[in-house]
């Protein structure tokens, strides 16, 4: 550096703009001074700029890095910039955010100044006393200040009281006359009640004594038509159950006939295919036998004799499985039938039986409807007819 003292270099310009922008109006209103966290940081730069002030005035050029002080006037154009947003929106977030700024990037660079002799001492102790005798004429005047706002306030405060005081005089006087018409108003609507009560009581009477009469009337008639209508309700619910009964049988009948007849049909199919697999395998051995007849027996006539018994054995072997279909089916259609005849038959023959007795032989022939095992389906060839004869 050129020059003996720091005085024009850039960080004295700048310290000097953050001394004017922190005598702005809008740090020294009565709301930073309320608010505990805003005072302290308005107060914290306020402390910053003195001390930088104080080490400027104090410090050879020859004593300092200018590196440092280059980095330190740099973080302190971030500090200026929070300043002008809180002047400008009166955001408190923004001291802060200057505060923390330069607790982290401008006091690290303070070594830029070396150690000064306690001689200067004195110097530094008039400057804080001059600082806060100036804090302390701050606050006087913003104390006078809420002072004169407090006054103001109260007596706005007395006039609306005085004010309410009398809207509540003229409210008790409305009040007491509203008290007074309603009182009166009261004693004639009692009055016109009472009589209208006595009129009332009298033709309630004449009313319930017309209705009881008119009731008990309507009772005696009401107990001959309930006695009429339950012998009627006897009658009509005897016949129901024997048609019930009646319509019962013929549904519960009227179901195996349908499975009867659907088995038959279905045995009548399976017995057709059985009858045609068994036809076109004799059809194919007679074929056979016919063309090879007359022939001499040779090795090749052979092999085709074996084929085409194989052939005919093969179109009829699935008549056995086709066969034992049409007897399933067949054997269900018997069962049905027969199951048809016994429960027609059932309600005529117990018809003139005693209750219990019908109860009986009906206990006694569910073994015989329910829980039966199914009877296998056999198919019997000639030789076991032949057998069994």
């Amino acid at each position: 550096m050129a020059t003996r003292t720091l005085k024009n270099h850039p960080i004295s310009h700048t310290v000097a703009r953050m001394q004017e922008l922190l005598g702005d109006k809008a740090l020294q209103a009565a709301e930073i001074s309320l608010d505990e966290a805003a005072s302290f940081n308005r107060e914290k730069l306020q402390g910053l700029v003195k001390s930088l002030r104080s080490l400027i005035n104090q410090s050879a050029a020859s004593s300092v890095s200018e590196t440092a002080l280059n980095q330190m006037n740099s973080n302190l154009q971030y500090v200026i910039g929070e300043i002008t947003a809180f002047i400008s929106n009166g955001n408190s977030g923004h001291l802060a955010n200057a505060v923390n700024h330069a607790d982290q990037n401008v006091l690290n660079y303070t070594w830029a100044f070396l150690p000064r002799p306690q001689q200067h001492l004195k110097a530094d102790l008039g400057e804080i006393i001059d600082s806060v005798q100036e804090r302390s004429r701050e606050t006087i005047a913003q104390l006078e200040t809420q002072r004169r706002e407090l006054e103001k306030r109260i007596g706005d405060l007395a006039n609306e009281i005085n004010d309410q005081d009398a809207r509540l005089n003229e409210l008790d006087e409305t009040n007491s006359r509203i008290k007074a018409e309603s009182a009166a108003s009261i004693a004639n609507l009692e009055t016109i009640f009472n009589r209208n009560q006595s009129e009332r009581d009298n033709s309630f009477n004449a009313l319930v004594n017309e209705a009881k009469g008119m009731l008990d009337a309507s009772i005696s008639t009401m107990e001959s038509e309930t006695l009429e209508l339950v012998e009627t309700l006897k009658r009509h619910r005897d016949e129901a159950a024997r048609i019930v009964q009646v319509v019962g049988d013929i549904g519960v009948t009227g179901n195996y006939q349908n499975i009867a007849t659907k088995e038959t049909k279905q045995a009548d199919n399976w017995r057709l295919i059985t009858m045609a697999l068994f036809a076109g395998g004799l059809a194919i051995a007679g074929f056979t036998f016919y063309k090879f007849y007359h022939e001499p027996v040779t090795p090749t006539n052979t092999l085709a004799i074996v084929v085409r018994l194989l052939y005919a054995l093969a179109i009829a072997a699935p008549a056995f499985y086709t066969a034992r279909e049409s007897a399933r089916h067949r054997t269900n259609a018997d069962r049905a039938k027969q199951t048809e005849l016994e429960l027609a038959s059932l309600g005529p023959f117990i018809e003139l039986m005693r209750s219990e007795d019908k109860d009986e032989i009906r206990k006694s022939l569910i073994k015989s409807y329910f829980g039966r095992q199914i009877d296998p389906h056999e198919i019997k060839t000639i030789l076991d007819s032949g057998a069994a004869r």
